[in-house]
């Protein structure tokens, strides 16, 4: 029919048609228009483009549409009309078919997309009108939406009854998607929905899109990208109905299957149907759906996954830490480093059964949870003799499981530990002794500090994937090192900077008794406690913290002092006071204590001067005088001292 109307254009004249018609034209070819009364000429022709226009009213067009509106009637009868008024054959093109030409279709649609105002009831702007080349079909009264700026495809749907038409497929070719370019061409995220209105409405926010024209086109979706894998990551933002999600789900499947990078986002909100109904309701809204999902589906193929910002932060729900033995062995990674034949496997079995029975560990709480203790450098039999010296007698507990191998990390370790999760789900607890029997070592062109922080990164990536403990036991280097404790830890400071949890014991001679067991960490509160390993029970106790003990230590040594509990007898024997030297002093301590002073007179003074201060507070006053000599009576109860009493 294209050619009919093609046809009686270009034979008439559109001044003749109008004159023909009845409006006289004055000599600038105007004249009284017939669609509204008016007195003064508003009606106008254009020669030179055979075209009308009333600026009265503010109808225009060409012949054809001249005669359809003055008589009521089609297009395609206001064109065969004319046809016979004027004597132009248009049977004889019945036997000679023109191919239907697509481009110059919706170029004349485009020419005449003012004479609707659909698209901008459905909230698309005149920027995007222009941009994307949509256009209206004046005979069908339909809209017109090409699928690319090439002008090869298109579709339209009627504003009156809302029907929808597709050229046939000799004319266009078979249906592509809407926008399917965008898939190779674009470097950021691709919307996928379901009409050409709602991908308009998604690209006029500022992202891409890509309309499957139906919810029932996913298949050709998947055959595009089996053909050849888009270079962007799809955001599926179907219908937000039962047919829409049924459809994503499935969708979702396939591209999961096919390794093409997607999400899924609800950019319509919980009130809508699509992101069209959204546009004419909330374009701001929209606007900000569509930049989170875009942000959303970056986030999920970036390494910067974990990015938040502060206020997405505050208000998210985040599972509050677990603990193993409470305030000492969270979650997460942790390592504990002593010298060798410390009583670190003692302190481990120790802690294995009281975390699976729930009874406190060195007076800490501990939360009841499965263990799994690698004791590597132990035989079966050295296991059997240890536990059964721990327990006394009692049977161990049933969630208590040990081992005395296992892989290299290098070698299957932590496949190894995948098949122990699936076994025992429920453990919360893996201890590794030691450390050193499962590492696999630098690689050639790796540093000691990359590789220490490489493989202790294993691990952890481990306890964060299963939310439990992975406890490793490791040395400690023989050299001291007084500036910091920490700085002994055998192997550079990767092992430390990795781990959540540091435990580390020591002590100041290796025969001496009691033990300090350092605490530091990510979720910890520095902590030092002193302990001491009960030989006879085999049992870690504690003694107290590093401040007890070194005050208990420091009372006592000054107590036994033999210079202090001489000064203590002569002033109980002289409550006036004794005066002497130092030599004086030194004949006092036999006397006194019965035991010869194995120390200088130099060392007497100094004993003095150091406890000067204790000295006082046990009401002994000391002054220097003449002759080197030392005097020490007992201070005088002030008021003071008696209102003090009274309060006590």
């Amino acid at each position: 029919m294209t050619d009919i109307f093609e046809k009686v254009k270009d034979r008439i004249k559109i001044a003749d048609v109008v004159e023909t018609f009845g409006i006289k034209l004055n000599s600038r070819d105007k004249g009284l228009c017939p669609f509204h009364n008016e007195k003064t000429p508003s009606f106008s022709v254009k020669r030179s483009d055979n075209t009308w226009k009333c600026f009265g009213c503010g109808e225009g067009g060409d012949a054809i549409d001249f005669v359809s509106k003055l008589k009521g009637i089609d297009g395609l009868e206001a064109a065969k009309t004319l046809a016979e008024m004027y004597g132009i054959d248009i049977e004889e093109e019945k036997s000679k078919p023109k191919k239907f030409d697509v481009k110059s279709y919706i170029q004349k649609c485009i020419a005449d997309v003012a004479k609707t105002d659909y698209f901008t009831k459905r909230g698309l702007t005149a920027a995007t009108v222009k941009k994307y080349c949509l256009g209206y079909d004046c005979y069908r009264k339909a809209v017109v939406i090409p699928y690319s700026g090439k002008l090869t495809y298109y579709q339209t749907r009627s504003v009156e009854d809302k029907k929808f038409f597709k050229p046939k497929t000799e004319d266009c070719g078979a249906e592509p998607l809407f926008n399917g370019d965008i898939l190779y061409k674009s470097k950021e995220p691709v919307f996928v929905v379901e009409s050409p209105i709602c991908a308009l409405s998604v690209m006029q926010c500022g992202a891409a899109a890509v309309a499957l024209c139906g919810v029932g086109n996913t298949a050709k979706l998947v055959k595009e990208v089996k053909a050849k894998k888009p270079t962007a990551t799809l955001i599926l933002a179907l219908d937000n109905d039962e047919a829409g999600r049924k459809a994503s789900q499935d969708l979702a499947n396939q591209l999961f299957e096919l390794g093409v990078k997607f999400d899924v986002s609800d950019i319509s909100g919980t009130e809508c149907k699509d992101p069209n109904e959204l546009l004419m309701k909330d374009a701001a809204q929209l606007k900000t759906n569509v930049q989170a999902a875009v942000r959303a589906a970056k986030l999920k193929y970036t390494k910067l996954s974990k990015l938040f910002s502060a206020e997405e932060l505050q208000k998210r729900r985040i599972r509050p830490i677990q603990w193993i033995v409470r305030g000492v062995l969270p979650e997460g990674l942790a390592i504990i480093c002593a010298p060798s034949k410390y009583g670190k496997s003692w302190m481990m079995m120790q802690l294995c059964e009281a975390v699976a029975d729930g009874k406190p560990f060195l007076d800490f709480e501990t939360e009841q949870c499965d263990c799994m203790y690698f004791s590597l450098e132990d035989s079966d039999r050295r296991f059997q003799d240890r536990l059964n010296k721990t327990m006394q007698g009692k049977a161990a507990p049933s969630n208590f499981y040990g081992s005395t191998e296992c892989s290299t990390m290098q070698l299957g370790l932590f496949k190894e530990l995948e098949e122990l999760m699936e076994l025992y789900p429920k453990i919360k607890l893996i201890i590794i002794d030691t450390f050193q029997k499962v590492r696999s070592g630098a690689a050639k062109t790796e540093s000691a500090y990359s590789a220490d922080y490489r493989e202790m990164g294993e691990f952890k990536k481990f306890a964060e994937k299963y939310g439990l403990c992975i406890l490793l036991v490791h040395h400690m280097r023989k050299q001291m090192d007084d500036s910091d404790i920490y700085n002994r830890i055998n192997g550079s400071m990767g092992i430390m900077g990795a781990a959540d949890t540091i435990l580390m014991l020591s002590r100041k001679k290796r025969e001496d008794e009691n033990t300090t067991l350092m605490l530091t960490g990510r979720d910890v509160e520095d902590k030092e406690l002193v302990v001491c390993f009960d030989k006879t029970a085999f049992h870690w106790e504690v003694i107290g913290t590093a401040e007890e003990e070194a005050y208990r230590k420091a009372k006592s040594e000054y107590e036994n002092n033999p210079v202090i509990k001489t000064i203590k007898a002569l002033i109980e024997k002289s409550p006036s006071g004794w005066c002497g030297n130092c030599s004086e002093l030194k004949a006092q301590i036999y006397e006194t204590t019965g035991q010869l002073y194995s120390g200088t007179v130099e060392s007497i003074g100094k004993t003095i001067s150091k406890y000067l201060d204790r000295l006082l507070s046990d009401g002994i006053e000391h002054k220097d005088a003449r002759g080197k000599r030392h005097c020490f009576t007992k201070r005088q109860r002030t008021l003071w001292d008696y209102s003090k009493d009274k309060d006590d």
